[in-house]
């Protein structure tokens, strides 16, 4: 499951919110830009 959030209000919306509106739009304020939050896990990879 995936969220996203609101370039202008801020808002956490998940996947499945998204899921039920027509078109992709934050369902708080309308606004059409919305990003995919980045996960808090890091992932260290180790070079030769």
């Amino acid at each position: 499951m995936a969220h996203y959030l609101c370039e202008k209000c801020g808002k956490v919306i998940d996947s499945n919110e998204l899921l039920g509106l027509p078109g992709i739009r934050c369902p708080s304020c309308g606004h059409r830009i919305l990003y995919k939050a980045r996960s808090q896990i890091v992932h260290e990879i180790k070079s030769h």
